[in-house]
């Protein structure tokens, strides 16, 4: 037997990650010195630029949020010690459900540890509900069988995908087994035909709020229509639109002036605006009590770190009664997207504090980064396969601690950089 670093698959990979480092595109990412969630931070003893940080309200330094976190680890320790379903229910994952429910003005909600948990398990336990319903719970030992055996047997959902959906989305459709319908970006047209060829008693139309590479907003009210016209639930990963978008931070919903009840599943992330980590399920009680007991990735795995859930609980007061930081970092987003713009670069679209500035070229949107780098700013660039070929692109991030004076020496040193590629 060949040692184990010489087996044919091992040296597959290696041969494969060789010929990417050679043709220069595997991502060489920097080794930041301290916080990456601050607009200055620090790589190899220099100060860079930060412009892809998703702490968009600056949560994650506040000094109230790392007070409440640190509290909380003297007084539950580092870890949760378990999954929630044994023993590690504790108050402070309860308050934090009730309060986020109460933020987004929702009956209830559920926490995931990150997002990406949040719809990976979300998803295919919607996909069981059918056939979880049609179990007599009476004889126990029967429906152990019964569970047993592949729910696939149940008359399947109809799943209706935004094609420009979070990855999350995507693998969340992909283990639940489903089928799915894939529309167009933003094109209700498009699913409008999907939904009229469909025959399943089931439907379900899943969308971000805000594209994340995009920077662009989900038609949401447009959406809603077609759902209660096809007797259809609507599912919004709002991930970058909640605490940034709306009069309260309530995200696209708000922004649009949808009634919540139109989206019957909401999810969203403490990662970007609350400056934390994890994900949650909002929506009715009766959506959130299923979801303890049928999302696998709530119930085998630990919750988040108590001195997490504690700060982000405070996240959550600040930006409440603090709007301003929305409302900056949206002012600074609207700033630099006209100048860069005005600059000959194509924003594909963006609304939000999410600016893509299309490169094209893959060889070119690295040499961009690179460029960047030598000036000392931070913005990798987006490649295949997140985004299509030949649609490469800077994603740059604007939050509310950016300075004017950082965003004009950003705009400077892309105008520099673009007469570079196009002499």
């Amino acid at each position: 037997m060949p040692p184990l670093n010489e087996t044919p698959r091992l040296k597959q990979l290696e041969d494969f990650a060789g010929r990417l480092r050679a043709l220069g595109v595997y991502p060489e990412i920097p080794v930041v010195d301290g916080a990456a969630t601050e607009p200055v931070i620090e790589v190899d003893g220099e100060d860079y630029l930060l412009f892809c940080s998703n702490n968009l309200l600056g949560m994650s330094s506040h000094p109230e949020v790392k007070a409440a976190a640190g509290a909380a680890v003297e007084k539950y320790g580092l870890g949760s010690g378990g999954s929630r379903m044994m023993a590690a229910n504790m108050d402070v994952h309860v308050r934090l459900e009730a309060r986020i429910a109460e933020f987004l003005g929702r009956e209830s909600a559920i926490c995931f540890t990150t997002g990406y948990m949040a719809n990976v398990g979300t998803i295919p336990a919607l996909m069981k509900m059918n056939f979880l319903a049609s179990l007599d719970l009476a004889d126990m030992a029967r429906d152990f069988a019964e569970m047993r055996r592949d729910w696939r047997q149940s008359a399947p959902w109809d799943v209706f995908s935004e094609e420009a959906n979070h990855a999350s989305g995507v693998d969340g459709i992909r283990l639940s087994r489903a089928t799915p319908h894939i529309y167009g970006h933003k094109d209700m047209a498009e699913l409008e035909a999907a939904l009229e060829a469909s025959a399943g008693d089931a439907k379900l139309i899943i969308s971000d709020g805000v594209f994340s590479m995009d920077g662009d907003i989900a038609p949401v009210p447009e959406m809603v229509k077609l759902a209660k016209q096809h007797a259809a639930l609507v599912m919004i990963d709002d991930a970058h639109g909640i605490g940034v978008l709306g009069t309260n931070g309530r995200g696209t919903l708000e922004h649009h002036g949808v009634d919540p009840d139109g989206v019957e599943i909401l999810m969203g992330t403490f990662t970007k605006a609350f400056g934390g980590i994890g994900g949650f399920v909002a929506g009715k009680q009766a959506l959130i009590d299923y979801l303890r007991i049928s999302a696998r990735t709530y119930i085998f795995s630990a919750p988040l770190p108590p001195a997490i859930a504690a700060g982000l609980i405070a996240s959550v007061d600040i930006v409440s009664r603090e709007p301003w930081r929305r409302e900056k970092a949206l002012e600074s987003a609207a700033l630099f997207r006209n100048e860069v713009q005005a600059s000959g670069f194509d924003t594909l679209g963006s609304e939000t504090h999410i600016i893509p500035v299309l490169i094209g070229r893959e060889d070119d949107a690295r040499r961009v980064t690179e460029e960047l780098h030598r000036r000392n700013i931070i913005a990798p660039n987006v490649r295949f396969p997140a985004v299509p070929v030949g649609r490469s692109r800077i994603r740059f991030v604007m939050t509310s601690s950016h300075t004017r004076e950082q965003i004009n020496y950003l705009l400077k040193s892309l105008k520099e950089i673009k007469s570079q590629l196009n002499p």
